[in-house]
């Protein structure tokens, strides 16, 4: 048996995106992902088990690409405020540079997809988080910022990244630096 190839597999899951960007997760088929794809349903069959185990693998591979996005010149002995101004950055940049992507994920986090792997996902989003949860950690032992759960803090964090995104993509406002530094503030003001 000759040995699958990576890059069809990447098309499988870059199928998933572009659908999901396209017409929503819960239209997401086995037959419109080998479409796009543009190879047989019968191959996809090689890759994968299933729809689910395409959807599974799917999230897990733009988690990874995003996570390391989201930590591209993070160093933690950089001032708090500063170190999370560098991940809101990265994490802007992401979500409007990769939209279908962002789609797939925000529509995955509130679906039922989330509850089949939910602790083996958490435990892993926290590995691939500890800078994050490190840095705040960090700023609670400093008094910066509030003494809460930090998953309250990451979940308030990444929901306003996700608003300013989905503003800037529907042309609420325009992207420039005073929009960028205005709503990082006002993020700040809510941890801080």
């Amino acid at each position: 048996m000759r040995p699958l190839d990576p890059d069809k597999r990447e098309k499988i899951l870059k199928s998933v995106y572009t659908l999901t960007g396209r017409q929503g997760l819960a239209s997401v088929n086995i037959s419109g992902i080998s479409k796009i794809a543009g190879i047989a349903v019968g191959t996809l069959y090689i890759y994968f088990k299933n729809k689910e185990e395409v959807v599974q693998l799917a999230y897990a591979a733009v988690e990874d690409k995003m996570t390391q996005v989201m930590y591209s010149n993070f160093d933690i002995n950089k001032p708090i405020r500063q170190s999370f101004k560098q991940i809101y950055i990265n994490m802007l940049n992401y979500r409007l540079q990769n939209y279908d992507e962002t789609v797939f994920i925000d529509q995955y986090q509130q679906s039922g997809y989330i509850q089949i792997n939910f602790s083996k996902q958490l435990a892993e989003y926290e590995s691939q988080n500890k800078p994050l949860y490190d840095l705040i950690e960090k700023g609670q032992q400093e008094g910066i910022i509030k003494a809460v759960d930090a998953i309250m803090i990451i979940s308030f964090f990444d929901g306003a990244v996700r608003s300013c995104s989905t503003g800037i993509i529907q042309k609420l406002f325009p992207l420039n630096q005073k929009l960028i530094d205005d709503c990082f503030d006002m993020v700040w003001r809510g941890m801080s």
